[in-house]
C-alpha cells in the first residue's frame, strides 16, 4: 500500500495522470486497418477494441497457417523420399535460424514493391495484388456474426469429436456437419440487407473500391509469423512421430493395416496426443509474436496502445490494459488446448 501511494504521488509530481475517463475522449487519429467501424472522432476505447481485434485476426490466421504448414513439413521430414526430406530439412534450417523481426522486414519490402494499383496483378476470383495491398471479395455479413459462427463451428467440432470418442463411435463426421450447418445459419442471419452475398473489389484510378483489403503491413506480418512458426511446429511434429513406440506400428502392420491406415488411424492420433502440451506453448508464443507488427507499422493491439500513450499520456493505465489483453488471449488459448487435450486423452490417462 505504501509503495502504491508513493508511486501515485511521484506520478502526480511528474505530471503523469491516471484514470479511465480518457477512454471516452476522441483520439483524433486514424488507424490504417480496422475490421469494425472507426474514424478520427472515435473514442480511445474503440481504438483499443480495434487494436485488440486486429491482434486476434493476425494471430488466428498466422497460427493456423503455421500449424498446417508445420504439420506438412514435419511429416515430410520423416519421408523416405530423399528430395522431399532434404527440402523439408532445408526449410527448417533457413526459417528457424533467421530472427523473426528480420523476416518481417524482408517480407514487408517484398509487399511494398508489388506493382502500383494501375498495374495490379489480377488473379482468379476477383483478387488483385498491388503495393497498396491485396484486394479480394468480402462476404456481406456482420463481423460479429461471422466471428460467432466461427467459434460455434470450432467448439461444436471439438465437442462432437469428444462425444463420439466417449460413446465409442469411430466417426464424428455427423457432429462436425451439424456444427457447420449451425455456423452457416448464424452467418446467414448476419447478412447485410439489400446487398449481394459477395462484395467484389473494382479498380478505380489509383485505388480499389469495395471488397476487403489485406494491407502490406498485415500481409508481411502474416507471412513472416507463419513461415517462422511453421519451422518450429515442424520440429515438434517430427518429435511427436518419433516418440511413438515402434512396437505399436509393428502391431498395426501385423493386423493387416496398409500404410495409409497406419498413418491416419495410428500414427497421426498418437502424435497429436504427444505434442499437445508442447504445441500449446508454441501457439501461445506465436500469438505473443504478433507484437512484431508494430515494427512494420501494422496497428495491432500493441501498436494502438503505443499510439494511445503518445496522444493521451495515460502510460500506466494503457500498459495495464495491454497486459490484461494479452493475458486474456493466452489464457483462452491455454483453456481451449487443455480441453482438446482432455477430449483426446486415452481412457484411463486423463488428468
Amino acid at each position: 500500500m505504501i509503495g502504491i501511494t508513493t508511486t501515485h504521488r511521484n506520478l502526480e509530481i511528474q505530471g503523469v495522470s491516471m484514470g479511465w475517463s480518457f477512454l471516452d475522449y476522441s483520439t483524433g487519429s486514424s488507424i490504417a486497418f480496422s475490421l469494425i467501424d472507426y474514424d478520427i472522432n472515435s473514442s480511445f476505447a474503440r481504438a483499443l477494441l480495434v487494436g485488440f481485434i486486429n491482434t486476434l485476426f493476425l494471430g488466428v490466421i498466422s497460427v493456423s497457417l503455421a500449424v498446417l504448414l508445420g504439420t506438412v513439413i514435419g511429416t515430410a521430414r520423416l519421408s523416405g523420399h530423399r528430395l522431399l526430406n532434404f527440402i523439408a530439412a532445408l526449410y527448417v534450417q533457413i526459417f528457424r535460424n533467421i530472427p523473426l523481426i528480420l523476416q518481417a522486414f524482408f517480407w514487408y519490402a517484398i509487399f511494398a514493391n508489388f506493382p502500383s494499383p494501375r498495374a495490379a496483378i489480377a488473379l482468379p476470383g476477383s483478387v488483385f495484388v498491388s503495393n497498396r495491398g491485396i484486394f479480394f471479395p468480402r462476404l456481406n455479413v456482420e463481423p460479429w456474426h461471422f466471428a460467432i459462427a466461427l467459434i460455434v463451428f470450432v467448439l461444436g467440432s471439438v465437442i462432437a469429436i469428444g462425444w463420439a470418442r466417449r460413446k465409442g463411435q469411430g466417426s464424428s463426421l455427423i457432429g462436425v456437419v451439424v456444427a457447420l450447418a449451425v455456423a452457416v445459419l448464424i452467418a446467414a442471419a448476419g447478412r447485410i440487407a439489400g446487398t449481394p452475398l459477395f462484395d467484389l473489389p473494382q479498380p478505380s484510378g489509383l485505388r480499389f473500391m469495395g471488397g476487403m483489403t489485406l494491407i502490406p503491413e498485415l500481409g508481411a506480418a502474416i507471412v513472416a509469423i507463419s513461415l517462422f512458426g511453421a519451422s518450429y511446429v515442424a520440429e515438434i511434429v517430427r518429435a511427436g512421430f518419433l516418440a511413438i513406440p515402434v512396437g505399436v506400428i509393428e502391431a498395426a502392420c501385423a493386423l493387416g493395416l496398409n500404410g495409409w491406415h497406419v498413418f491416419w488411424r495410428i500414427r497421426l492420433p498418437l502424435m497429436i496426443r504427444k505434442i499437445l502440451p508442447t504445441m500449446t506453448n508454441q501457439i501461445i508464443w506465436l500469438m505473443k509474436a504478433t507484437t512484431i507488427g508494430i515494427a512494420i507499422g501494422f496497428p495491432d493491439y500493441f501498436g494502438v496502445v503505443a499510439n494511445s500513450i503518445n496522444h493521451s499520456g495515460q502510460t500506466i493505465t494503457l500498459i495495464f490494459l495491454l497486459i490484461i489483453g494479452f493475458w486474456a488471449i493466452n489464457m483462452s488459448i491455454s483453456f481451449a488446448m487443455n480441453a482438446i487435450n482432455r477430449a483426446l486423452a486415452l481412457p484411463g490417462h486423463k488428468k
